[in-house]
């Protein structure tokens, strides 16, 4: 599998909207310390205080991202899904707010489900670096949602 971001390169700008929008993610049910380390990571040492002190304004947002075109948006819904998985507890309320910027971003439902798969799929790809269980690799696979059709991208 690819990495993830390849070739993608944000400005500055671009990482802090993407920031602000994971920060507004992580707190629609309750922020996690899981999801705080993922946002941190992330920021490359950003101060999430002061990012989380600004409202975060979903169009002003969305004209920041779409700017630097489908790499950067497709980017950072990716991100958004990996937060949801981050806490281990993918909520509606989650997902409903991911749509909302998919949405805005001009991105869609197809294209967001297919972005929702390239993450879980990235996500399995770790798990199955370290578990040598293949059918417990799969068993996690069906968990989440992924069929047979979408691990056949998986390295063996």
């Amino acid at each position: 599998m690819q990495e993830l971001y390849e070739g993608v390169e944000l400005s500055p700008e671009q990482t802090e909207v993407v920031c602000r929008g994971l920060l507004d993610l992580a707190s629609v049910d309750g922020t996690h310390d899981s999801e705080m380390a993922l946002i941190a990571d992330f920021s490359g040492g950003a101060d999430l205080d002061a990012l989380a002190a600004k409202p975060f304004e979903l169009a002003a947002a969305a004209q920041v991202l779409t700017n630097g075109g489908d790499a950067v948006v497709e980017s950072f819904l990716t991100s958004c899904y990996l937060l949801i998985y981050a806490d281990g507890d993918h909520s509606e309320a989650e997902r409903a707010r991911v749509r909302e910027y998919a949405d805005a971003l001009g991105v869609s439902a197809d294209r967001l489900e297919s972005l929702h798969t390239k993450a879980r799929l990235y996500l399995l790809q770790i798990l199955a670096t370290n578990l040598r269980n293949k059918a417990a690799v799969r068993d996690v696979a069906a968990e989440m949602g992924l069929s047979e059709n979408d691990l056949a991208g998986l390295e063996d």
